[in-house]
């Protein structure tokens, strides 16, 4: 079955469907949209848009408490390495 076939016959039982399915299938498409991959680590360990964004927000809190480097501060350790 390809997919517009596929499309059409979930929209056909969706019509059909009590609330409790109707809630599974939003519940399961909410985790989806989690689970999308947006990028990798080094290593090649996938990051989900829900990891991206908590990252994001771990980064932020960290700039807001001063718990970052400066420019210059990285470049005067750098020439002790």
């Amino acid at each position: 079955m390809g997919t517009a076939e596929l499309r059409k016959e979930v929209h056909s039982l969706i019509e059909k469907a009590d609330k409790g399915f109707l809630k599974k299938v939003y519940a399961m498409s909410k985790e989806q949209e989690k689970a999308i991959v947006v990028g990798y680590e080094v290593d090649g360990t996938p990051i989900t848009q829900e990891d991206l964004i908590k990252q994001a927000r771990e980064a932020s809190a960290q700039v807001k408490t001063g718990n970052y480097i400066t420019q210059e501060d990285l470049e005067k350790e750098m020439e002790n390495w």
